[in-house]
């Protein structure tokens, strides 16, 4: 059996979850890291028992597998090293912040000669998957529509917390803000189920008062297969929940915290077990042997939701146009305006992922 190296560019949070998920497959190992903060990736290869790379480049050019676990804002230049370099690529989730670094992944990964994939979970967790291979199977007919609900209330002072860090999470310009971080996973799970979009209207929400960033957000899409709803919280204003649910001309499937439920038109219910997909790692190890696409691989699909869609905020961003993406997010003025705040990034910015 292959087992294959992996390296890390990226040593914050994440990482850990990535070390952790190529261990549990068996079929791979973390042997190198970088990161720009060179104390930090000291710290994490001792922990991970792996080699500090001296660079991105050198990193790129030791293993099979790069993860790419930077800021969203610092990708581009990472995955062009691996693509040059011809290794297989799990990048984290957002593929990039402006549609000029987008497109520019976009025409990279065309050309790549290996494998490809972006770092969405919902379509490896078990029971949003469960839910999309009902959805497939042919039991609900024709889809009619989706949606998700996610309420997962925050203390408001963890945003004060986070707003007093400094960091790079609290800069807009920098995250993408809420939108980007947390709800482009449920965003995907619906562009999954109800492929290609051709319209969305959204409101990225500001609840809790003083705070810079969105956290909440409402949206409906008109897609290929049906339109979908989307409603996320992460304020302190919400009791928890999460409802997930796709109707077809035949029936229902309806994912709530008692579990799967089908219901088939003029049928009784029927709680439905929760299936086990391959873990994200395994799936990108498998397309690596197989030869097939990643279920996410698509970055394409970020050209054209963001061509279609735009969210106004209501708060202290307001006149602020932000696009919605799958695999990357817009949420800055223009272009050049990122730029120039890349341009001005340092080193404490940088300092987790």
């Amino acid at each position: 059996m292959t087992v294959y190296s992996v390296g890390i560019i990226g040593c914050g949070q994440i990482a850990g979850a990535h070390v952790d998920g190529f261990a549990l497959t068996g079929r791979a190992t973390v042997r190198a890291v970088y990161d720009i903060d060179a104390e930090r990736a000291r710290g994490k290869s001792e922990q991970w028992c792996a080699q500090v790379a001296e660079s991105a480049e050198a990193l790129v050019g030791s293993v099979d597998i790069v993860v790419i676990a930077t800021p969203g804002f610092a990708r581009l230049e990472y995955v062009k090293l691996a693509v040059d370099a011809g290794v297989h690529i799990l990048c984290e989730k957002p593929m990039a912040l402006d549609l000029d670094d987008a497109h520019a992944i976009e025409a990279m990964v065309r050309e790549s000669r290996g494998v490809f994939m972006i770092a969405f979970n919902q379509r490896y967790e078990p029971a949003p998957a469960t839910l999309q291979e009902i959805a497939a199977s042919g039991r609900l007919g024709g889809i009619v529509s989706a949606w998700i609900r996610w309420h997962a209330p925050a203390p408001s002072q963890r945003w004060r917390n986070i707003e007093a860090s400094g960091r790079w999470r609290l800069s807009f310009d920098l995250s993408g803000g809420r939108i980007n971080e947390f709800s482009s996973h449920a965003v995907d799970w619906l562009l999954w189920v109800l492929r290609e979009p051709e319209s969305v209207y959204g409101r990225a929400l500001h609840v809790t008062e003083g705070f810079a960033l969105d956290d909440g957000h409402y949206a409906t899409f008109n897609c290929e297969s049906g339109p979908g709803l989307l409603d996320v919280a992460r304020n302190a204003a919400v009791k928890p929940a999460r409802s997930y649910g796709i109707v077809g001309h035949a029936g229902s499937v309806q994912l709530g915290d008692d579990g799967i439920w089908l219901t088939l038109i003029d049928a009784e219910l029927i709680q439905v077990p929760v299936s086990a997909p391959p873990s994200k790692h395994d799936h990108l190890l498998d397309c690596i042997e197989s030869g097939d696409r990643p279920k996410t691989r698509h970055p394409g699909r970020a050209r054209h939701a963001a061509s279609s869609s735009c969210v106004q905020p209501l708060g202290p961003q307001r006149r602020r146009r932000t696009h919605w993406l799958t695999s990357c997010h817009q949420c800055i003025g223009s272009p050049a305006e990122f730029a120039q705040h890349r341009r001005m990034l340092c080193h404490r910015c940088h300092d987790e992922s």
